[in-house]
């Protein structure tokens, strides 16, 4: 319930006193915050640049924030899909097992180190992740279902060493 000032009985310092009063709580609260607001700006813009197949732009805002946010799996993950993009196949797989270090059931990043596998000719690691994310969730998310159909849709053959 809050307070009511009645501003011709309370002199300034009163009111000012009542104000702060009602501003307390808020105060109070002590949330930890995950995302500081210029990681949430770097994410949204890289995110931005990956919607508008922008994979250099992303690529360079997302090394940028890793070296800020070593910790963050997403970025990590994201850095590898928009270097996967641009056919940097060696720095994506970094990407992505730097992803898999910080996360280990990280869904997202399973199926983009999957994709790429099948995208050098490494089914067999492709298969190693599709199982991964059957463990994960039961076959039952858009990774596993994503994974599987790029799987499908590429017949198996010899695989390749690079």
């Amino acid at each position: 319930m809050k307070p009511v000032i009645h501003l011709k009985r309370a002199g300034a310092a009163a009111c000012v006193v009542s104000l702060l009063a009602l501003s307390a709580p808020v105060w109070a609260v002590d949330v930890p915050n995950r995302n500081p607001p210029i990681e949430e700006r770097a994410m949204r813009e890289a995110r931005a640049a990956l919607s508008a197949s922008r994979w250099a732009l992303a690529a360079e805002l997302l090394q940028a924030h890793v070296k800020s946010y070593p910790q963050d799996p997403d970025a990590h993950n994201l850095l590898g899909y928009s270097l996967r993009k641009l056919g940097e196949h060696s720095s994506s797989q970094a990407a992505y097992e730097r992803a898999l270090s910080l996360d280990p059931t990280h869904r997202g990043a399973h199926e983009y180190m999957g994709e790429l596998m099948l995208t050098i000719g490494r089914r067999d690691r492709a298969l190693f992740h599709l199982g991964e994310l059957e463990r994960l969730c039961s076959a039952q998310c858009e990774e596993y279902e994503q994974l599987r159909r790029a799987l499908e849709a590429q017949p198996a053959g010899p695989a390749k060493r690079w």
